[in-house]
């Protein structure tokens, strides 16, 4: 912890170090001498008792400036009555998915403060709370509303030279979903239909990082909260370690992020090799149910390209879980709401691959195919059983259309395949309305 406060106190002294500072040509011309009272002009009450108002810093700062977008979606898919039944059911559901909301107050011209608060499913939101004086330790969940509000961004960004810092909450560069952020740069309903299985989706974590303009690379490096290995289960992996059930964050472990970017893979011209590293034992409230390392090291190639109207992007990603059959141990004795039940089984190693290709047809329309898959029992430790029901083969096809110039629809259409012995290839039919105001910008 002390490297790491000893970090952050060299970057902050490094931004202001950086600093442009003028030097006067000429030597400062002398001050005025003090009016004296019988030189003061007179001046009428009210400029006395009703002052000039303080003027903006040069340049009209601060500046504040928004961004907005989200969508609705109407699903029909096939799926199962439970995980041990093999006869799938059609189902249709319709949910307020997103509604995102990003500001940005500029407070110089190279620094500002950039926040996002996101209300998803058009829900409140619930918390949970850790008691441990309650028996051995319990959770406790207070529900107020089926979705979420939250406030999944807010850092402060301060540029200077080629170097930017970051300190605050703010995205992980570790995959397409969390790179993708904006709805139009995507034609797919979701930028990883399969990611959300393995890690988080959408994945924002609170700490500091430095990047690195060297040329038509941009170098990162950053300190950031790590997971808690207490809500890593069967059915995503270590995305459910991801730290936003708690009002407060554990910080006794943190996690080493570290990237290189050619191009821009959000604006659809780059590729990047990312990599994350974080011991996710420290930062569980049961401590003693798990005395044991459980490093989480995930390993991420990525790239977003256009030529001319034909685009394709795809990433890799693989990661391991150390000690996981101990994990998964600890994690099946938990009381309370975090028990796991039949999904605290493990894999030590996980991967995912995908890739889509694309075609614009105009500005406004775009045709996509996609091809997915994740597997996150590619390999196991101590007692644990490879469980093939999570290695999943997914190919989507379908459009999106600009049809305003910041309002979109989405047509998905899906199959899906897992190697589960006798379990049938199920369907998903999807349509999406939403809008993005990024666009206007682009």
């Amino acid at each position: 912890m002390k490297s790491v406060i000893a970090f952050v106190l060299v970057c902050s002294s490094f931004a202001f170090a950086q600093e442009p500072t003028s030097t006067p040509a000429e030597a400062p011309s002398p001050a005025p001498a003090e009016p004296t009272v019988s030189d003061a002009p007179s001046l009428p009450l009210s400029a006395i008792t009703n002052p000039a108002p303080v003027k903006k810093e040069d340049g009209g700062f601060p500046k504040f400036e928004y961004e907005a977008y989200g969508y609705i979606s109407l699903t029909q898919l096939e799926t199962f009555k439970t995980v041990q039944n093999l006869e799938p059911i059609v189902r249709r559901k319709m949910d307020l998915a997103e509604f995102a909301f990003e500001g940005e107050f500029h407070l110089t011209e190279n620094s500002k403060v950039e926040f996002e608060v996101e209300i998803e499913h058009g829900g409140v939101g619930t918390t949970i709370e850790f008691d441990p004086f309650e028996e051995f330790g319990e959770f406790e969940q207070e529900i107020e509303k089926g979705g979420e509000v939250v406030l999944n961004e807010v850092f402060y960004k301060k540029t200077f030279n080629n170097t930017t810092l970051k300190v605050g909450k703010f995205p992980v560069f570790i995959s397409l979903g969390s790179v993708l952020t904006k709805p139009h740069r995507y034609p797919t309903i979701l930028a990883s239909d399969l990611e959300g299985r393995m890690i988080p989706l959408g994945w924002t974590e609170t700490g500091v990082q430095l990047e690195r303009k060297l040329g038509p690379f941009t170098a990162r490096a950053g300190v950031v909260t790590a997971l808690n290995s207490e809500f890593f289960r069967t059915y995503s992996w270590v995305g459910g370690g991801y730290q936003r059930h708690f009002e407060t964050m554990n910080a006794d472990e943190l996690a080493t992020l570290l990237s290189i970017e050619l191009g821009s893979v959000a604006k659809g011209s780059g590729i990047a090799l990312a990599a994350y590293r974080g011991n996710s034992s420290a930062n569980r409230y049961k401590m003693d149910k798990l005395k044991d390392s459980a490093q989480v090291e995930i390993l991420t190639l990525m790239g977003n390209y256009k030529y001319g109207n034909f685009g394709i992007s795809g990433e890799w990603i693989q990661g391991e879980l150390e000690n996981s059959d101990k994990v998964a141990s600890a994690n099946a004795s938990l009381g309370g709401l975090a028990k796991p039940k039949a999904f605290a089984p493990l894999g030590s190693k996980a991967v995912l691959q995908a890739v889509q290709l694309s075609y614009d047809f105009d500005p406004d329309l775009t045709i996509y195919t996609k091809h997915e898959h994740v597997n996150t029992f590619a390999d196991v430790e101590g007692n644990i059983n490879k469980n093939p029901r999570y290695d999943v083969t997914r190919k989507s096809a379908g459009l999106m259309w600009m049809w305003d110039t910041a309002a979109f629809m989405k047509v998905q259409y899906a199959r899906e395949k897992t190697e589960l012995f006798g379990l049938p290839e199920t369907y998903q039919a999807s349509i999406a309305f939403g809008f993005d105001l990024d666009r206007f910008e682009n």
